[in-house]
C-alpha cells in the first residue's frame, strides 16, 4: 500500500468520524423534542428521528474504525500486484449511504400547533347555556376533584384515537371537527356539557348537555383521555369559534378555534 493511499483512506475515516458526531448531535436533539414536545404525535415522531439518526451514527463509526484500524492491517499483508486501482471507490459510496435524509412524515405544516388552542380556567362568571341551567333527571352531584381539561382539536383522529395534524385554523366545508380532553374524578350521572359558539352565538346542533357514562357511547369511566365531534349539516362555515366545556356550572376551559 502506497503512503498515498493510505492517507486516502485515513481522511475518509476521519471523515466520517466528523459525520457520527454530527449524527449524534441530531438524534440527542430528536431524543429532548421526544420528551418535550406536547403532543404524542410530535413526541413519536422525534423519537423515530432520534432512532434513525443514532443507527446512522452507528453505521459511520463503524466504518471509520474498520478504515482505520482493519483494512490498512489487511492490505499491509496482501501483495501490491493484487491490490485493485480503485480500491477507493467503496468508500463514497459507504459515506452517501451513512447519511439518510429524515422524512417528516406527519409534522403539522397547513395550521400553527405551538399555541394551546385551549384556556384553562375557573372563572365563575362564565355559566353553560340557559338550555344547560335546568337539572336532569337522575343527576348526581359531581365531585370535588372533577375535572376536564380540553387539549387540542383537530379535523381527523388515527386509529389510536390520537389528534391528526391538531391546530386552531381550520378549512370552511363538510367535515367533522374533533375536540380531544383528558378527564378525571368523574361520576356517572355527573352533569356535563360541552358549548359551541360561532362569533359569540351559541350553535345548537353542536352543544351538548348529558349525564356522564349515561349516554350509548360515551361510557369513559372515571378518568382517561378521549373525544368528541361535531360535523354541523351546513357545514363549516368561516368565523371565529369556542368551546366551552362545564361540570355542572363550572367552567373547566375554553378552547378557541378559527375557519377560513
Amino acid at each position: 500500500m502506497t503512503p498515498l493511499t493510505l492517507g486516502l483512506i485515513r481522511w475518509v475515516a476521519y471523515a466520517l468520524l466528523i459525520v457520527a458526531a454530527v449524527l449524534v448531535g441530531l438524534a440527542i436533539t430528536q431524543l429532548i423534542t421526544a420528551r418535550r414536545a406536547p403532543f404524542y404525535v410530535m413526541r413519536r415522531n422525534a423519537l423515530t428521528r432520534a432512532t434513525r439518526w443514532a443507527l446512522a451514527a452507528l453505521a459511520s463509526l463503524v466504518v471509520a474504525v474498520l478504515l482505520l484500524l482493519v483494512v490498512p492491517s489487511l492490505l499491509a499483508v496482501v501483495p501490491a500486484s493484487v491490490l485493485p486501482t480503485a480500491t477507493l471507490t467503496s468508500v463514497p459510496t459507504a459515506t452517501a449511504t451513512s447519511r439518510p435524509t429524515p422524512i417528516p412524515t406527519i409534522t403539522p405544516t397547513r395550521r400553527p400547533t405551538a399555541t394551546p388552542p385551549f384556556i384553562p380556567t375557573s372563572t365563575p362568571a362564565i355559566l353553560p347555556p340557559e338550555s344547560a341551567l335546568s337539572p336532569l333527571p337522575s343527576a348526581v352531584p359531581a365531585g370535588e376533584d372533577a375535572h376536564i381539561a380540553i387539549i387540542t382539536l383537530a379535523t381527523e383522529q388515527d386509529a389510536g384515537g390520537q389528534p391528526v395534524d391538531p391546530g386552531v385554523e381550520f378549512p370552511p366545508g363538510d367535515h367533522r371537527l374533533y375536540v380531544f380532553f383528558t378527564y378525571e374524578g368523574m361520576r356517572n350521572g355527573t352533569t356535563t356539557t360541552f358549548a359551541w359558539y360561532k362569533d359569540g352565538q351559541l350553535v345548537d346542533f353542536c352543544s351538548d348537555t348529558w349525564l356522564w357514562g349515561l349516554v350509548e357511547g360515551r361510557d369513559w369511566g372515571e378518568r382517561g383521555r378521549t373525544s368528541y365531534f361535531c360535523k354541523p349539516p351546513g357545514g363549516w362555515v368561516p368565523g371565529t369559534y369556542e368551546i366551552r366545556a362545564f361540570i355542572e356550572t363550572r367552567l373547566q376551559g375554553i378552547a378557541q378555534f378559527v375557519i377560513k
